[in-house]
């Protein structure tokens, strides 16, 4: 590995840069008080604390890391000689946040490691909201089973038996999905017993 500074708390990645754009980005990381590590063709030490990746398009050949640093969340910035469509679009399928263009100045090192960032932090926010809602959409099932069944074993209205969910949740400090949960298992109990 090559151009590893002492501080491992600020790490960024430069991964597949050809030598002359691994000095200039070095160089304008390391004014910025961040570290940086170097990694080639899938190989090299991965264990350290990386804050991003930039990844070199025109000599791209680590898919491996990419796949991992997509799973971890770590932004991903592209780095390429030309703004062409065909180059966007390949930083977007390796799920690159943002984009930087050669030349490389100090400045755009800085503004595009922000956007990197924010826009990660962005995506990360609205994946978890999508998977909440998610989990949701999959209980809403379980919750009309659950109201159904307190509706006829209680002869409530939808509403009433609503409430006594809701309260019971509240009560027993559970979500209202595990209250309907188990209703759930309590009925198909029920129902082998009989």
């Amino acid at each position: 590995m090559r151009g590893a500074m002492a501080t491992p708390t600020r790490t960024l990645l430069l991964v597949d840069c050809d030598p002359h754009t691994e000095a200039t980005l070095c160089k304008s990381l390391h004014r910025l008080g961040i570290a940086t590590a170097t990694l080639q063709r899938d190989q090299g030490d991965t264990s350290l604390d990386v804050i991003a990746l930039i990844v070199e398009l025109d000599q791209f050949e680590s898919p491996d890391l990419l796949a991992r640093a997509r799973v971890s969340g770590l932004p991903i910035i592209a780095l390429s000689h030309h703004e062409t469509l065909s180059q966007i679009q390949c930083a977007m399928r390796m799920g690159a946040t943002a984009m930087l263009n050669k030349p490389i100045t100090q400045s755009s090192v800085y503004t595009t490691l922000m956007m990197a960032q924010g826009l990660r932090n962005r995506l990360t926010v609205l994946e978890n909201t999508n998977e909440d809602l998610s989990t949701k959409l999959q209980a809403r099932h379980l919750i009309a089973k659950a109201v159904a069944r307190l509706m006829i074993d209680c002869t409530i209205d939808e509403h009433e038996a609503f409430e006594r969910i809701r309260t019971l949740s509240m009560k027993l400090n559970q979500s209202i999905e595990s209250i309907c949960q188990d209703i759930e298992c309590h009925t198909q109990l029920m129902r082998r017993r009989s």
